[in-house]
């Protein structure tokens, strides 16, 4: 277990009083400029955050607070686990503070780092960016895997319900298949590059891939994305999308363009979620459990209460996936 900087230890290395420390990080009077820079530095040097926890002692209130960073609130799927997150929190007598990134995580965290004990939440950014972007703050990654002490993670197997999708859709004739990926990284990084449910998805098809395009995380760009799947590859009869929201432009798409679901090509999407059923037909979908996604990040942050926030190794858990089917596969 790693110990957390406290203001006694930026005292010492300063060299001065911690009421130095106190007045030079709260912008007080009676110290001179030079000594306040000289804390300061020192503070930032060590990685020191003043404690919420402490600050929230002083004042009385006794509740922890998370964090929870959303990649989009225009998403139902992330909507949904902020729900989750929401209502677990709360059985638990946390505060939860909820940021959308809208691709700006490391500008959502700066914001949060002041305010909770602890950060979960969608991240693209690598762990020691993200640990610079909270200066020590623990963090949950959700979906992705961690590496580095303080950084843990809550990772959904979607692998396997990939692999799970891929057979039975071979069991139900599927011989050609397909995917649209998603374009998030070309537009906040300039340039695509495949996710892991592609790499998955080709690994469990093999040869029997015909081919992949991108497109944007929407209703719309999945439509788009699928009919140009299809131009280019007329002959594929099993499609995955990269999400629900994308699959929902999917299965519109199709009708738009007189191709049969699932009779000419079967549409599976990755979520799970509810507005699946108001398509026609109803969206087969890989589902994930938001509801345990949330009950493993609050078990993981309630250790980290426990052992003051320190930065400690880290802690994964992971939650598997299912196949909900519906008609459209």
């Amino acid at each position: 277990m790693g110990k957390r900087v406290t203001i006694l230890d930026v005292a010492a290395a300063a060299g001065v009083s911690r009421q130095t420390v106190t007045r030079a990080m709260n912008d007080m009077g009676d110290i001179s400029e030079s000594t306040r820079r000289k804390v300061l530095e020192t503070a930032e040097r060590l990685g020191y955050r003043p404690s919420r926890h402490a600050r929230s002692l002083v004042n009385r209130q006794k509740t922890h607070a998370l964090g929870l960073v959303v990649a989009s609130l225009r998403n139902p799927y992330f909507t949904d686990i902020a729900a989750d997150m929401l209502s677990e929190a709360a059985a638990r007598g946390w505060q939860l503070t909820i940021a959308a990134s809208e691709g700006e995580a490391v500008e959502a965290l700066q914001l949060l780092a002041t305010q909770v004990d602890v950060v979960a939440g969608h991240f693209g950014q690598s762990d020691a960016e993200l640990q610079a972007a909270t200066q020590g703050l623990p963090i949950v990654r959700l979906e992705t895997r961690s590496e580095l002490p303080g950084v843990h993670s809550v990772e959904i197997d979607i692998e396997s319900g990939i692999v799970d999708a891929v057979r039975a859709l071979r069991e139900r004739g599927a011989k050609r298949f397909g995917m649209v990926d998603s374009a998030y990284a070309e537009r906040i990084h300039g340039a695509y590059e495949p996710t892991p449910k592609r790499e998955w998805f080709e690994a469990a098809v093999g040869d029997q891939l015909a081919g992949v395009v991108v497109g944007e995380e929407s209703i719309s760009g999945g439509g788009r994305a699928f009919a140009e799947l299809l131009r280019l590859h007329p002959d594929i009869d099993a499609v995955l999308m990269f999400n629900d929201l994308m699959a929902l432009g999917a299965v519109q798409s199709a009708h738009a363009i007189g191709v049969a679901v699932p009779g000419d090509v079967r549409i599976i999407g990755v979520d799970g979620l509810a507005l699946g059923d108001a398509v026609d037909p109803p969206l087969t979908t890989i589902s994930l459990d938001q509801q345990s996604l949330a009950s493993n990040t609050l078990d993981i942050v309630e250790t980290l209460a426990k052992a003051d926030f320190a930065r400690i190794a880290p802690i994964h858990r992971s939650v598997r996936s299912k196949i909900l089917w519906r008609e459209s596969a």
